[in-house]
């Protein structure tokens, strides 16, 4: 039986989630023996569950990095600037790396995927796009034969949740917003999810698994007019209007939608144009009941797929959540063990992605 020693930095919900998997299963998980040998947490003192190993806690996230006793390292702190120096150290440290972190993964995916192939290392992410559901691995494995020509997704389960119960309960937003931070749905500053940013940073992940150049989009750059583009220049990703997030939504505004048997719904989407730019949209939609994210409610995450040959295959499940983003977590952990390098190269690879025409 293989066993593997994981480095946990971060123990919070999603931190707490795995502990949790890895305490119930007592280790055994995918075949191998996973243990969290060391885990690093901003606040040794703050009480923890009794899952929680409190004599491998430490406030030294470098300790966890370049331990000898750990083989693969798990970052789920969150934010950008302490997370990409963790994710760089570890990786320079000869040690693989699995992050939840979208809003790390959208502004320095590349970089990270590029040392991790210099290091001979992988980066997994699965847990940063829509928590449980397999997207990544969907994307990196099955859509290899068609060109994908959109994604739309219901990506943010704080926003799903509010309009749901606005649609439902007529609610207002201010309510629902409580309810769902009440339930844990939502952050205390929940303006990431409200305003649109988490739906923006996960469609610039998504865009980045199928070689999409996503600068542009970072930047909030917009989509410029359609002209002829060289056939080797790669694709690149901008905005086609505004983000928008579901701040502004009133009571009334769902009504309308009722009236006309439609559902308001926050939904990011991407479409590839013939001359190699894709546009992009973060916005509120009012869907008729034959779109596939109609009936996607609650924290309920879910992602259509249009490939020129096959069509629209849609993905739904569990957005949110310890569980279903540790699941994603330890899953990646399992892949990346017994693939090595998986998650580096495949259809990410810059340099496969220009000399392979049927991806694009």
């Amino acid at each position: 039986m293989k066993r593997v020693r994981l480095g946990l930095i971060g123990c919070g919900v999603v931190g707490s989630g795995v502990l949790r998997v890895l305490s119930d299963r007592a280790g055994m998980v995918g075949g191998m023996g996973l243990e969290a040998t060391r885990i690093a947490v901003k606040h040794l003192s703050r009480p923890r569950p009794s899952y929680v190993p409190k004599e491998r806690l430490t406030d030294d996230w470098r300790s966890v990095c370049l331990a000898d006793d750990v083989d693969v390292v798990i970052e789920v702190m969150g934010g950008i600037d302490v997370a990409h120096e963790v994710v760089r150290t570890a990786i320079r440290a000869g040690k693989p790396v699995v992050t939840a972190n979208k809003a790390l993964m959208a502004a320095h995916g590349p970089e990270l995927r590029a040392l991790a192939r210099d290091h001979g290392v992988a980066v997994r992410y699965e847990a940063s796009v829509l928590g449980g559901v397999p997207a990544i691995h969907t994307l990196q494995t099955y859509f290899r034969v068609n060109r994908v020509t959109a994604l739309r997704g219901i990506v943010n389960g704080t926003s799903n949740y509010i309009l749901t119960r606005m649609t439902h309960e007529g609610a207002s937003f201010a309510d629902a917003l409580a309810e769902a931070q009440a339930l844990g749905y939502a952050e205390p500053d929940p303006t990431s999810d409200v305003e649109g940013h988490d739906a923006f940073f996960k469609l610039q992940v998504l865009l980045q698994v199928l070689g999409v150049d996503t600068a542009p989009l970072r930047n909030e750059v917009h989509a410029p007019a359609l002209e002829p583009r060289p056939l080797d220049a790669r694709l690149a990703a901008y905005l086609a209007a505004p983000r928008e997030g579901i701040s502004h939504l009133r009571p009334d505004d769902v009504l309308r939608a009722r009236s006309r048997g439609e559902k308001l719904k926050h939904v990011a989407t991407a479409r590839w144009r013939e001359d190699g730019v894709v546009e992009t949209f973060i916005r509120v939609e009012s869907l008729p009941p034959s779109d596939p994210l109609f009936g996607i409610d609650g924290v309920e995450n879910a992602l259509a797929i249009t490939g020129d040959v096959v069509g629209t295959v849609t993905l739904t499940g569990p957005g949110a959540g310890a569980f279903p983003t540790a699941s994603a977590v330890l899953e990646d952990v399992v892949q990346l063990v017994e693939v090595p390098h998986a998650g580096n190269a495949s259809v990410e690879d810059e340099i496969e992605w220009r000399v392979n025409s049927s991806r694009r």
